[in-house]
């Protein structure tokens, strides 16, 4: 009996390790989803500018002024947030934003303008995406830029409403102010 039960935890504890193995392999290949978005921005847009900050890779696609957002401030944003699986950034992976011309252009219900409020991001929140959190930090004031970030860094091995489980995230940010 006890060997059955050695043998069982140790299938377990293979199993274990070829998920883990598999879903790195996802997130290894999401990297390179994000590697081909900015290489193509850079190439369609020559004075784009990438950011490699922690977890995250944003894409300045105009240039703020001011001070940088630090690890401990606070931004106010417009944002939309996109499921990044496809490696685009479109209308159909669009899954929140608080923007009433691209809710719009989605064709997404407009009934309720409390969505189309500015957001105010706080680094020191636990509760925000790592991979958003470092993306953000650096960003200064009238920035545009996009966010990307593996599953990894996003809702990992949960499923959150369309957002299926260790999908990579891209979020498109225009960074309204700045407060350390």
């Amino acid at each position: 009996m006890r060997l059955k039960i050695y043998m069982l935890l140790a299938a377990l504890a293979v199993l274990a390790s070829c998920t883990k193995e598999s879903r790195e392999l996802i997130y290894a290949k999401q990297e390179e989803k994000i590697e081909a978005f900015v290489k193509k921005q850079t190439e369609a847009v020559p004075d784009v500018r990438v950011v490699y900050n922690g977890h995250a890779t944003r894409v300045v696609m105009v240039e703020g002024e001011g001070p940088e957002l630090t690890a401990r401030g606070k931004a106010s944003v417009y944002f939309a947030g996109y499921n990044f699986s496809s490696g685009s950034v479109n209308s159909n992976s669009l899954f929140a934003t608080n923007s009433r011309d691209l809710a719009s252009s989605a064709g997404w219900s407009l009934s309720d303008d409390s969505v189309f409020e500015v957001m105010e991001l706080d680094l020191t929140d636990k509760g925000l995406l790592q991979g958003l959190r470092d993306g953000m930090e650096g960003v200064r004031e009238g920035e545009e830029c996009y966010i990307l970030f593996s599953g990894k860094y996003a809702f990992g091995k949960n499923k959150i409403g369309t957002i299926p489980a260790n999908a990579p995230l891209a979020f498109r940010i225009w960074v309204l102010s700045v407060d350390n």
